[in-house]
């Protein structure tokens, strides 16, 4: 049985399923990339703090080392918010495919003389995009923590 031989009972079941799947990913999704923004930031923040905090500087061997750690971990905050970016909007787009396969975006079809939902809801997948820009606060705490280090 596919999906055109369903009754309409079912059908909307199903897509509703899938909206409710489809949202509760979504939210996952933000909060994964709000989680690793916040703790990078508390890491290089406490760490540069800490530095800033010590008596004698580092020698060059650590400052290297230390270094490394903070360009790798950016880098792969960096590759994680764009896959987690691209997911994001993925995921976006599917609400919406549902949204108009319920008629959210019919005349009529809810509210007399009106749409559920207007056409600007349809730009939803493009939406969210500051999640990314966050990120871009990672980098420069991590160039400030760098500054910090070897300033010292």
């Amino acid at each position: 049985m596919n999906a055109q031989t369903l009754p309409g009972a079912e059908k909307i079941k199903i897509l509703l399923t899938a909206y409710q799947k489809h949202a509760t990913e979504l939210l996952a999704i933000e909060e994964a990339q709000q989680k690793l923004t916040t703790l990078l930031l508390a890491i290089l923040g406490a760490g540069g703090s800490f530095l800033a905090g010590m008596g004698e500087p580092l020698s060059c061997g650590p400052k290297q080392g230390v270094t490394i750690i903070v360009v790798a971990i950016t880098i792969i905050g960096l590759i994680y918010t764009v896959v987690r970016s691209r997911a994001r909007a993925t995921t976006r787009a599917l609400l919406v495919r549902c949204e108009e396969a319920l008629g959210f975006y019919q005349p009529e079809a809810f509210i007399p003389n009106d749409t559920l939902y207007g056409e600007t809801l349809k730009k939803f997948p493009s939406l969210g995009g500051w999640l990314s820009w966050n990120y871009a606060l990672v980098p420069v705490t991590g160039l400030g923590f760098l500054v910090v280090l070897w300033t010292l």
